[in-house]
C-alpha cells in the first residue's frame, strides 16, 4: 500500500485539480491537440502515431518522423537522427534514461509519463508500480491530462493504493476536464457498464468531435439508422467549405440541393 506521504500528495493533487476545474463543463468541447513542431498540424490523438523524442523533449507526428528517416536513407546516413533537433536518435537503453532524467529536471511532463511507463513495465529500470505512480503524480502536477487517467487506473485496480472506485471516477473526470480524450472514452465505458448509456454516449460524442476515429465509428454503429442523414450533413458542409474557397465552379453542385448558407 502507498505510504502516508504518497497518499497525502495524491489528496493534495486531486483537491487542487478540483478547484482548477470547478467551472469547467465536463462535456465542453475540447481544445485542439498541440501542434507537431515540424508540420505545425495538430498531433494525432493516438499515442502510436506520435513519437516522443528524448533528445529535445518534442513530440513529433509519425509522418514527419518517417519523412526524415527516408531523407536520411536517401542521403546515405545510416544513423537515425531526430527529425527536429537532428541529434542521434537513441530512444532505447540506458542513454535514453539519462536523457529522460535531464528532461524531468526541466519539468517536461511527457518525460515523467515516459518514465512512468518504464517503471510500470520494468524497461531499462527495476520494475516498481510505486515509482510509476510517483511519476504519474509529477506529470499530473505539470497538468498532463492523461496522467490523471493513469492515476485513476491505480485506484480502479487497487494497485499501490487502496481500491477506490469513487476516487478513480474523480481522476477520470479531472482528466476529461483537463483535455484528455482517453478520459472521455474510459468514462463512456464506465457509464455504459453502470447502465448510464446516455452519459456514455455524451462522453463518446465529445471524443468523436475532438477527432477520435474509434469513437466516431462506434457512434455511427449506434445510430446506424441515421447514418445516411449524418453523411448527408457532412457532405453539405464539405460543399459549403469548398464553395468558400472556389465559389464560381460550384454552382452546378448547388443544383443538387446544396444550400449556400447551410451550417
Amino acid at each position: 500500500m502507498a505510504s502516508l506521504e504518497l497518499e497525502a500528495r495524491l489528496d493534495n493533487l486531486l483537491s487542487t485539480a478540483q478547484k482548477e476545474t470547478a467551472n469547467i463543463d465536463l462535456f465542453a468541447p475540447m481544445a485542439e491537440n498541440e501542434e507537431c513542431p515540424i508540420c505545425l498540424i495538430p498531433l494525432p490523438l493516438h499515442d502510436g502515431e506520435v513519437v516522443f523524442m528524448t533528445c529535445c523533449g518534442k513530440q513529433i507526428c509519425n509522418g514527419c518522423t518517417y519523412k526524415e528517416v527516408m531523407n536520411d536513407m536517401k542521403n546515405g546516413l545510416l544513423e537515425s537522427k531526430c527529425a527536429f533537433c537532428r541529434q542521434p536518435d537513441r530512444n532505447e537503453g540506458k542513454p535514453n534514461i539519462k536523457r529522460i532524467k535531464k528532461l524531468m529536471k526541466k519539468k517536461n511532463p511527457e518525460a515523467f509519463m515516459q518514465m512512468a511507463v518504464y517503471y510500470k513495465e520494468g524497461r531499462n529500470v527495476i520494475q516498481s508500480d510505486t515509482r510509476a505512480l510517483e511519476m504519474y503524480i509529477c506529470a499530473a502536477e505539470l497538468s498532463h491530462s492523461n496522467a490523471y487517467v493513469s492515476i485513476g487506473e491505480f485506484y480502479e485496480n487497487g494497485v499501490v493504493v487502496e481500491q477506490n472506485m469513487s476516487k478513480a471516477l474523480e481522476c477520470f473526470e479531472l482528466g476529461a476536464k483537463k483535455g484528455s480524450v482517453h478520459a472521455h472514452k474510459v468514462l463512456s465505458i464506465i457509464n455504459g457498464r453502470n447502465g448510464k448509456h446516455a452519459k456514455g454516449i455524451e462522453h463518446l460524442t465529445v471524443a468523436a468531435r475532438s477527432g477520435a476515429q474509434d469513437s466516431m465509428d462506434y457512434l455511427m454503429k449506434v445510430y446506424k439508422p441515421y447514418t445516411f442523414i449524418m453523411e448527408l450533413i457532412r457532405y453539405r458542409r464539405m460543399l459549403h467549405m469548398l464553395e468558400l474557397i472556389l465559389p464560381s465552379p460550384l454552382f452546378l453542385l448547388r443544383d443538387f440541393g446544396t444550400d449556400r448558407n447551410c451550417k
